[in-house]
């Protein structure tokens, strides 16, 4: 009898199936960074894209806030030449314009040929952008590429670095 107490004692109510746990909360996305173009870029930008509103070139941001503008290569030159046209010419001026206006700013290019890269620098030359403000960027087969760049801030004095205070006494 004992042992049948024993037995008895240690039955249970049968294990009731449980609801099935709820799925954790989707987790969440972060929204998709936009490019945008350094704040002293931002007027320029708004300035270009008002000038060639209508027009194939194609203004935008660029890698690392730059400015970017895109000319198909059917209004930059005429196949394998290294000859500017007029459309293109255009977007130069105003180009030089801006540069004009931001002196540390700094211009990079892209032309499918080299000789198109140069053809590109000399008719920056003429209108007065210095040599040494204009770069390179890899060669595209589609458009021209133009990326302005911002100044670089210049620190005119010790006390005005950011971290200037470190390491004094």
């Amino acid at each position: 009898m004992l042992c049948s107490l024993a037995l008895a004692a240690c039955t249970s109510a049968p294990v009731q199936p449980s609801a099935p746990a709820e799925p954790p909360p989707p987790a969440a996305v972060a929204p998709p960074v936009v490019p945008t173009v350094t704040p002293q870029l931002a007027a320029e930008e708004r300035w270009l894209q008002g000038l060639f509103a209508g027009t194939p070139v194609r203004i935008g941001p660029g890698p690392g806030g730059a400015l970017r503008l895109e000319v198909p290569l059917r209004f930059a030159f005429d196949t394998g030449q290294a000859a500017v046209k007029p459309p293109l010419a255009a977007v130069l001026d105003k180009l030089a314009a801006s540069l004009a206006r931001l002196p540390g700013a700094r211009l990079q290019i892209a032309t499918p040929l080299a000789a198109q890269g140069d053809g590109l620098r000399d008719a920056l030359k003429a209108r007065g952008v210095a040599v040494y403000r204009l770069g390179r960027l890899p060669a595209r087969a589609d458009a021209v590429e133009l990326r302005m760049l911002a100044p670089i801030a210049v620190i005119e004095r010790l006390e005005d670095a950011p971290d200037a205070r470190v390491g004094r006494r």
